[in-house]
């Protein structure tokens, strides 16, 4: 067997492979005993088929068989001993006539592969313009509004507020009296609020914690329906009650002051409003930009792959995808779309790899793919001050997730795209002009159209 290589142009060579008989020969006659051992043929007892007739019957079809391990292999060692960077996997050389397999004894075999080109990412060549999403006045006031209507002031009043959450007992009555043996239900809490008709309202408004009075809760909510989401599904909702009110809870409206600088920000020392808006500022900025991290991205790819210059094997490349897509993707499609819909990303794919080879630090390691799970999981925690205990039961969790396959290289994909995102934008040259969230999204639309067009 000889194996040799030349080039056929930039990035892409020729390599053939010529096999004697007695290269595949052993192979060849191993298959054919195998399968004269297996063969079912009417007048001949298993085994016993004559060789000849086994030759007859299945020869070309072992040839071929032995003849694609023999040059698999053989074309496998090569590129591994020669170590070939290659894109994708060979395939046949489109300017070889096939080899005839059924009438040569000896046979050359030609391939066409692509090297992976050699590529320098130069970031200081690089201009991405953007945008800096800084929240108005009004928008951080209704933040801070909202954060005073989310942490709320809670009291448990002696009497009962119009705006309260009440918690209370309920025994089924009749005639103004307890029915011995009737539904009960301790820890039944509903908001004032629910309660719409005022005359209604009225029965609990200014009663003291403890007190014990009838209802009806059909007429109280309004209906029976309203009644059940309140009472249970197993309550009878068109019955009397006798009720405990067992507590009253307040939520007010929190002064903005220390106190709840210090709830909202516990690691900042904040004395007063306008350092605490500043705060909600720069949070909310951050929340922006991350939310627009994904779209500066696909810019910078953009930028990369029209910036960092290198030669393609288009035409191997369109042959290898329609080969790998297992006839779902024609070549005419491929002709037609190919600009558009694969070259960008097979271009940026191959800037990636040199980016990510370069900067190891970016290769995604199965620590980083848990940590990146528990903070999807659980937010608010921070896994290095957990006690061992607490650890070892989220490692679980995070493991118990990891099981799935797929789920872990989707992972790795978001883990990945955010890793880059922040390394280039400490690389590329960004052009950053201030905008309100408002005028962000009008860009955003106006960009939308013109990429249509």
């Amino acid at each position: 067997m000889n194996i040799t290589q030349s080039n056929k142009g930039e990035n892409l060579i020729s390599i053939k492979i010529s096999v004697e008989q007695a290269d595949y020969q052993e192979s060849l006659e191993k298959s054919l005993r195998q399968l004269r051992h297996r063969a079912n043929v009417p007048g001949f007892r298993p085994g016993m088929v004559p060789m000849g007739m086994i030759k007859k019957m299945y020869g070309a079809s072992a040839k071929m068989e032995a003849l694609n391990t023999v040059v698999s292999d053989a074309l496998n060692k090569h590129i591994i001993d020669n170590k070939l960077d290659l894109l994708g996997y060979p395939l046949n050389d489109p300017e070889q006539q096939p080899a005839d397999l059924e009438k040569d004894d000896n046979l050359d075999f030609y391939f066409e592969a692509a090297l992976r080109p050699e590529i320098n990412v130069d970031f200081t060549n690089t201009m991405v313009d953007f945008y800096h999403i800084i929240p108005t006045d009004e928008e951080v006031d209704k933040v801070v509004e909202d954060l005073q209507q989310r942490n709320p002031n809670t009291s448990h009043p002696e009497t009962v507020g119009e705006d309260d959450r009440l918690e209370i007992k309920i025994r089924e009555a009749k005639n103004g009296k307890e029915v011995e043996g009737g539904f009960e239900k301790d820890g039944v809490y509903f908001n004032m609020s629910q309660i719409k008709n005022k005359t209604q309202r009225k029965k609990f408004v200014d009663k003291e914690v403890g007190s014990e009075f009838i209802v009806n809760f059909a007429k109280v909510f309004g209906s029976e329906e309203e009644a059940a989401k309140v009472l249970g599904k197993d309550a009878p909702a068109a019955a009397d009650f006798n009720i405990i009110i067992d507590d009253a809870i307040r939520n007010e409206k929190p002064e903005l002051n220390e106190d709840f600088f210090k709830k909202i920000f516990p690691d900042k020392d904040i004395k007063d409003l306008d350092a605490f808006k500043a705060a909600v500022k720069a949070e909310m900025e951050k929340q922006h930009e991350a939310e627009a991290d994904p779209i500066l991205f696909t810019k910078m790819i953009d930028e990369l792959v029209a910036a960092v210059k290198f030669d393609m094997p288009d035409a191997f490349m369109k042959r290898w995808i329609v080969e790998n897509s297992q006839g779902k993707i024609s070549a005419d499609d491929i002709e037609k779309n190919y600009e558009n819909d694969y070259a960008k990303g097979l271009r940026w794919q191959l800037i990636e790899d040199s980016i990510v080879k370069a900067n190891p630090e970016l290769i995604i390691k199965d620590e980083e793919v848990k940590n990146f799970v528990l903070k999807q999981i659980f937010p608010g925690i921070d896994y290095a001050t957990l006690e061992d205990d607490m650890k070892a039961n989220l490692d679980k969790i995070a493991a118990n997730y990891l099981k799935d396959e797929q789920q872990v290289s989707g992972l790795k994909n978001q883990l990945a795209d955010v890793k880059m995102t922040a390394f280039l934008k400490g690389k590329m040259n960004i052009n950053y002009a201030e905008v309100t969230p408002a005028e962000f999204m009008k860009k955003l639309e106006k960009e939308r159209k013109q990429n249509k067009k």
